[in-house]
């Protein structure tokens, strides 16, 4: 069936991957399972690390992380303490027996990894660089999007970026400025407090202080994206919670949103108007440098601190 059971032979391929590597660490007598290399090998490097930092690190749920740990720590291979600096953080380091372990697994780790270069070089093959990309283009567009893309032109439609409208904020309309932001958040991130205030009550946090939100709407999917203008005092707004749901990425939408809350933007009483992200939304980070956005170190020392998260803040020059 060749591509049309990409997800398929891929899943097949990571399973057969991560049982050959249970397979390397059985023949070493190594008590581990491959699926906590990247936690092991995380905490070896950075000596520790909180449970926000490692999920935001590997990519991986704080759920799924957390039953690693617990893993782990049954293993006596990890210590979970809390944080001298903050009670409400746990740090994850290893214990005496991990890093005597890791230690021991370090050079089966240096082989492992020049025999998987060979595998993805094979036959004059760069299947990593190749992965690489392909997880870039995903990003850039949803299986979803250009399924919807291809389909709708057998049907003789277009999906234009022009049928993309934007609307105003309603109180009906909250629950997807929730939904939108609360997708996107927990898919790279963790919610914060400072999130989950503003996106259950958004009247109360955003429009009554003065700042305003709008919406983007497709036809066919809705409400698929949202953006908001938060009010800081003394002319300043910055741009927050922009997101788009996965299923209308590729569509455009985040680009035709964020330029019309610009051009809003320029009819309030706008003496600076800038944004806090993170490196990690590369694709977003690219869209503001592209519409007038350049990174701004005052920024970053007067809002920063605002998100965990932020380690990019950006001011709109035009």
């Amino acid at each position: 069936m060749g591509e049309l059971a990409l997800g398929s032979r891929l899943k097949r391929i990571s399973e057969r991957m991560l049982a050959e590597a249970g397979l390397v660490y059985q023949h070493y007598a190594m008590d581990v399972q491959p699926k906590w290399f990247t936690l092991l090998a995380l905490l070896d490097n950075k000596q520790q690390v909180s449970v926000v930092e490692a999920s935001e690190y590997l990519g991986l749920s704080q759920p799924a992380l957390s039953q690693f740990c617990r893993q782990l720590e049954n293993k006596k291979l990890i210590s979970l303490t809390t944080s001298s600096v903050d009670s409400r953080k746990k740090v994850i380091a290893l214990s005496d027996l991990g890093k005597e372990q890791v230690a021991r697994m370090k050079p089966i780790w240096k082989a492992v990894d020049s025999a998987a270069k060979q595998l993805c070089e094979a036959y004059d093959n760069q299947f990593y660089q190749s992965l690489l990309q392909f997880e870039k283009a995903l990003d850039e567009q949803s299986l979803l999007a250009r399924t919807h893309h291809f389909y709708n032109a057998e049907q003789d439609t277009t999906m234009q970026p022009n049928r993309i409208s934007i609307v105003d904020y309603t109180p009906q309309r909250a629950a997807f400025f929730e939904s939108i932001n609360t997708q996107w958040i927990e898919a790279m991130f963790v919610l914060e407090e400072v999130d989950k205030q503003v996106l259950r009550d958004p009247q109360k946090f955003i429009i009554d202080p003065g700042g305003k939100i709008w919406f983007a709407q497709h036809p066919e999917f809705g409400i698929v994206g949202a953006c908001a203008l938060l009010s800081k005092g003394e002319g300043a707004y910055e741009l927050t919670k922009m997101g788009v749901l996965e299923n209308a990425r590729g569509l455009k939408v985040g680009e035709i949103l964020l330029q019309y809350v610009i051009q809003q933007a320029n009819n309030l009483p706008l003496d600076c108007l800038f944004l806090l992200t993170n490196k990690k939304c590369e694709a977003a980070i690219h869209l503001y440098e592209k519409n007038g956005f350049v990174h701004d170190a005052d920024i970053m020392a007067k809002y920063g601190a605002s998100y965990q998260r932020c380690n990019v803040a950006m001011r709109w020059v035009g």
